[in-house]
């Protein structure tokens, strides 16, 4: 079956970036994790630009990598582009650099893409785009731009799987849903989080292909990488973290969970491999804040899978399933709270927002996400819950009266409502519409 492409959210950005005729215009960095379809992105937009492009793939291409890695200057590396590629920094041209992380000296030539060429446009692409900048080499801060392309979203996920419309109105600012539209939307995200949004395994899946030996095969893949990267002697520690996060998201996070009773040099590995996989963006980090900076200190923070397919491949094969609409004891479905707070923590990621929880004590009330957009500022609880009450909404009223707010969201798997208590009002937004909550100062407006 031939591979349909599924229109990207980024890729009017993109497209915007390569547009741009301003001189000297920095780096841009395509990251994120393998397999989320960033090679898929980069070469759909640069099809549809009219500017001539070269495309360089340093983990195919050897010897293009060996040739930038012998040169000793900036110079060096411009003549190796110009000789093979035809490619100048003077002209109106395109370079595109995938898996550049490959390379141990094209990070040193990074910020002089950008102080140097007036005309050109540079994107370097690479799913463990930190090692770019060895150790000895200076972050180029001010000349580049980042972009970090997740996995599909649920509405490009409703687009793979032939339900356009629905895509449509999930993007939409739309609150009133019937009760049959509500239905299939839950089901449909049931699916989702169950898959979770790599396209390749979102591919199979509407295929009714075997979606599950995909998805084993790419972790099967990150499980190599993490063995070239680390070496064989920490893949167990590696592979470890992961699984630790899968077993914990919506928990915090603890070496504890990784090893027992880790000593000082294995506390240092796990934090070493933890700080790795998310400068790779596999695992996203989201840290405690309470009443004050002085409490804050001692919390430990909270941690999530880049991909909620992958969460359950690597949470539930040792434990039953469970299903947003089919799991319906209450015990049962506590875990799939920590699913769906997962994939909020996703779509807030997407929009470039740092995570971050709160607090009330080290052991009292919290919210999962306290949203900052612009001057704007508002907490986000999820719950599993399939009709939501009152005692659902203390958390975040609370919150609200404590710092002075009007709105906040409680995000589940009941219906659209708004409920206004005394003075604040709490919005409860249906998962399935979670890209609302990430792409809006106020979601509600």
């Amino acid at each position: 079956m031939a591979i349909l492409y599924i229109a990207r959210h980024g890729e009017r950005e993109i497209a915007r970036y390569i547009a741009d005729a301003t001189p000297f215009k920095p780096v841009l960095l395509l990251e994120g994790a393998r397999q989320v379809g960033k090679t898929t992105l980069a070469e759909r937009v640069l099809r549809q630009s009219p500017k001539r492009a070269v495309h360089v793939n340093l983990e195919r291409d050897s010897l293009v990598r060996s040739a930038f890695d012998d040169c000793r200057d900036f110079a060096e590396y411009e003549d190796v582009l110009r000789d093979r590629f035809d490619f100048r920094g003077d002209a109106d041209r395109i370079l595109f650099v995938d898996e550049a992380q490959e390379s141990r000296k094209l990070g040193e030539f990074v910020r002089f893409m950008k102080e140097e060429w007036p005309k050109a446009t540079v994107i370097l692409s690479g799913s463990t785009l930190t090692r770019l900048f060895r150790p000895a080499t200076r972050y180029p801060v001010g000349r580049v731009r980042r972009f970090v392309l997740g996995p599909f979203s649920f509405s490009e996920f409703l687009a793979a799987v032939g339900r356009q419309h629905l895509a449509e109105f999930v993007l939409s600012t739309q609150t009133r849903i019937s009760d049959q539209r509500h239905a299939q939307l839950l089901a449909l995200f049931d699916d989702f989080l169950a898959v979770g949004g790599l396209p390749a395994v979102v591919q199979a899946y509407a295929s009714d292909g075997d979606h599950g030996l995909v998805l084993r095969q790419i972790i099967a893949d990150y499980e190599q990488d993490f063995i070239r990267i680390f070496g064989e002697d920490s893949i167990d520690i590696a592979m470890a973290c992961l699984r630790s996060v899968a077993n914990f998201a919506g928990g915090v996070s603890k070496n504890t969970a990784v090893v027992p009773a880790p000593g000082n040099r294995v506390n240092e590995r796990i934090n070493h491999v933890f700080a790795r996989l998310e400068g790779w963006h596999l695992v996203l980090r989201s840290d405690q804040k309470g009443t004050n900076p002085q409490a804050s200190h001692g919390y430990l923070p909270k941690r999530y899978l880049f991909d909620t397919g992958v969460l359950r491949a690597l949470r539930e094969s040792a434990v039953p399933p469970v299903s947003a609409v089919h799991t319906l004891s209450a015990a049962a479905r506590t875990p799939l709270g920590a699913v769906i707070e997962n994939q909020a923590a996703v779509e807030l990621m997407r929009s470039h927002a740092d995570l971050s929880g709160w607090k009330r004590t080290p052991s009292g009330a919290e919210i999962d996400f306290v949203v900052k957009r612009g001057d704007t500022v508002f907490p986000v609880e999820c719950k599993a819950a399939l009709a939501v009450s009152r005692k659902h909404m203390r958390g975040v009223a609370g919150y609200l009266r404590q710092h002075g707010l009007r709105t906040g969201y409680l995000v589940s798997l009941a219906p659209y409502s708004t409920t206004t208590l005394d003075d604040v009002r709490i919005v409860n937004l249906p998962a399935y519409l979670l890209e609302r909550l990430a792409g809006s100062r106020d979601p509600h407006e």
